[in-house]
C-alpha cells in the first residue's frame, strides 16, 4: 500500500498510523511491528531533517508478505545519501570520546533484516525489510 506524506515532522502521527493499519490488519505481531515503526521513523526524521531545500512529499509503501514486512521511503529533487554507507559508531568508546550522530542509523542497522539504497536522477529510495524470525 502506498502513500505520500507531506515533509514535516508533523506527519509523523499519520505515518504511524498509516503502517499500524497495514500491520495490524496483517496481523503481524508486535515484535515485528515496534522495530518497523522506529526503522520508518527515523528514516522519515532523517529524510525531512538532512533535506530541507526541497519541498516534494515523502512516499511510503508497506508490504507484507506472510510475515515479512517491507518498506520503501522515496524522495525526489534531494541530495544522494546513502544511509546503507553512513559509518560505524563505536558504541564501546566512552561518550567523551564519540561525535555527536549516527546512532539512530546505528540502531536501524540493528533492528532490520535487510537495508539496501538506490540513488538516480536526485531521487532516493530507501527500503527496509523486517520478518518475524
Amino acid at each position: 500500500m502506498h502513500r505520500d506524506f507531506a515533509r514535516e515532522y508533523d506527519s509523523l502521527t499519520a505515518l504511524y498510523q498509516f503502517a499500524e493499519e497495514i500491520l495490524a490488519a496483517s496481523e503481524i505481531g508486535e515484535a515485528t511491528r515496534f522495530p518497523v515503526h522506529l526503522a520508518l521513523e527515523e528514516l522519515f526524521t532523517n529524510m525531512v531533517k538532512y533535506s530541507p531545500d526541497t519541498d516534494s512529499d515523502i512516499g511510503v509503501d508497506v508490504v507484507v508478505e506472510g510475515e515479512l514486512v517491507t518498506v520503501t521511503l522515496t524522495e525526489d529533487d534531494v541530495d544522494e545519501f546513502d544511509v546503507t554507507r553512513a559509518p560505524d559508531v563505536d558504541t564501546d568508546a566512552p561518550l567523551s570520546e564519540r561525535t555527536p550522530g549516527g546512532l539512530g542509523l546505528h540502531l536501524l542497522k540493528n533492528i532490520v533484516d535487510k537495508l539496501e539504497y538506490d540513488y538516480r536522477n536526485r531521487r532516493s529510495s530507501v527500503v527496509f525489510t523486517k520478518g518475524s524470525g
